[in-house]
């Protein structure tokens, strides 16, 4: 009888780390999928400074163009 028990308790204790895992398997791959969305925000906000900055530069060079028409340098 106590080996019965044994088996039983056994086998509950497989199916909890059964559960367990799958547990964690969903929590890995939720962690995974928010991982891979930081990583393309973090893509696009670098896209997004890198074309601010050449607008940016080049509306200093236009500014500057400007500059010089109305008050050359001599």
């Amino acid at each position: 009888m106590k080996t019965i028990e044994r088996l039983d308790r056994i086998e509950i204790s497989l199916e909890k780390q059964s559960q367990n895992l799958d547990k964690l398997s969903q929590v890995t791959g939720a962690i995974a999928a928010s991982v891979a969305a930081h990583d393309g925000q973090i893509e696009n906000l670098i896209r997004v400074a890198e074309k601010q900055q050449k607008e940016w530069e080049h509306l200093r060079r236009e500014w500057q163009a400007y500059l010089t028409t109305i008050h050359p340098r001599q």
